[in-house]
């Protein structure tokens, strides 16, 4: 099952779209697998990665998301537009796993990095 990596409904409400959850769906309509939404929330709204260390960015997003009951004993593929340090896919996934997830694994589109 294909799970996005949620923006707080804050910053969904800012943008009027998710990028990620668009781009789970359209993975999940490619491949036939299911992109339910509510499965994994941003709990509380944090503040943009861009300019943050990488210890900046996990505190960032320490505790930031939580999975519903209803993800335990089930196997993830956590969906990502870009990957920095990768503390956001970490946490998301921590959270899964608290919430009884079997497997997560992350696919990403992008791999940003630094050539400094």
């Amino acid at each position: 099952m294909l799970v996005a990596l949620p923006l707080h409904d804050q910053r969904f409400r800012e943008r009027k779209y998710d990028q990620t959850q668009l781009l789970a769906g359209e993975l999940a309509r490619a491949t036939g697998r299911e992109a339910p939404v509510g499965l994994l929330n941003r709990a509380r709204e944090t503040r943009r990665q861009v300019g943050l260390s990488e210890a900046e960015r996990a505190q960032n997003v320490a505790g930031a998301f939580t999975a519903a009951p209803s993800v335990a004993g089930r196997e993830f593929l956590l969906v990502d537009d870009v990957l920095t340090t990768g503390a956001t896919v970490r946490a998301a996934a921590a959270a899964l796993r608290e919430a009884g997830a079997s497997r997560v694994e992350v696919i990403t589109l992008a791999r940003a990095f630094s050539l400094a």
